[in-house]
C-alpha cells in the first residue's frame, strides 16, 4: 500500500500534464485558426476595395467620354480621343484587380464580379462608340444595370467578409438639369399670372 500512493500521485501528475498539453495545443490551434481567418478577411476586404475602386475609375472615365458625345449630362466631358487611352489603362487595372478577387473570393462574390464586369464594359463600349452612341435611353439603361451590378457585388462582398450593419444600395440619381427643369416647371405652373 505504501507504494501505491506515490504511484497514484505520479500517475495524476502525468495525466494532468498530458491534459494541460492537450488543452494548450487545442487553444493554440484555435487561436491560429482565428488569426488566419482574420488575415484572410483583411486580404479579401483589400482585394474587394481595390477592385471596386478600379471599376469606378473605369465607369467615371466612360461617363466623362459619354458626356462629350451627349449621352450623359452629369459628368464633366472628356474627349473620346483623350479618353480612349485612359479607359484602356483603367480596364487593365480592373482586370488585374478582378483576378485577385477571383483568387480570394467565394463563388457568389466572383459571380457578382463577373456581372459587374459586364455592366461596366457596356458603359465603356458606349463611350468608345462600339454601341450606338446616340442611344441615350440605352445609356441610361446601361447605367441602371451598372448600379444594380455594383450593389450585388458590394452586398456579396460584405457578406463574404462578415461586415455588420445594413447595406444601403446605390441608386441612379436624376441629373441636376432634369431636377432643375422639373422644379422650374413646378414653380412656373404654380405661379398665377395676372390678366
Amino acid at each position: 500500500m505504501t507504494y501505491l500512493a506515490p504511484i497514484m500521485a505520479l500517475a495524476g501528475v502525468i495525466v494532468g500534464g498530458c491534459l494541460s498539453i492537450m488543452m494548450t495545443l487545442t487553444v493554440e490551434r484555435k487561436r491560429e485558426h482565428w488569426n488566419l481567418a482574420r488575415e484572410w478577411r483583411e486580404r479579401k476586404l483589400q482585394a474587394y476595395g481595390t477592385y471596386l475602386a478600379d471599376v469606378k475609375r473605369l465607369r467615371d472615365l466612360a461617363e466623362r467620354v459619354a458626356a462629350s458625345v451627349g449621352l450623359d449630362d452629369q459628368a464633366p466631358p472628356l474627349g473620346r480621343d483623350a479618353g480612349l487611352e485612359q479607359m484602356a489603362e483603367a480596364n487593365m487595372a480592373r482586370s488585374v484587380s478582378f483576378e485577385t478577387v477571383n483568387l480570394v473570393g467565394g463563388r457568389p462574390v466572383v459571380e457578382a464580379g463577373r456581372l459587374l464586369n459586364r455592366a461596366v464594359w457596356r458603359l465603356e463600349w458606349f463611350a468608345r462608340g462600339l454601341l450606338d452612341d446616340s442611344d441615350r435611353e440605352g445609356w441610361i439603361h446601361a447605367f441602371r444595370s451598372y448600379h444594380a451590378a455594383i450593389n450585388v457585388f458590394t452586398e456579396c462582398s460584405r457578406l463574404d467578409v462578415d461586415v455588420s450593419g445594413e447595406f444601403s444600395p446605390r441608386v441612379t440619381e436624376p441629373s441636376p438639369r432634369v431636377q432643375y427643369e422639373s422644379d422650374r416647371a413646378g414653380r412656373d405652373s404654380a405661379t398665377v399670372h395676372p390678366d
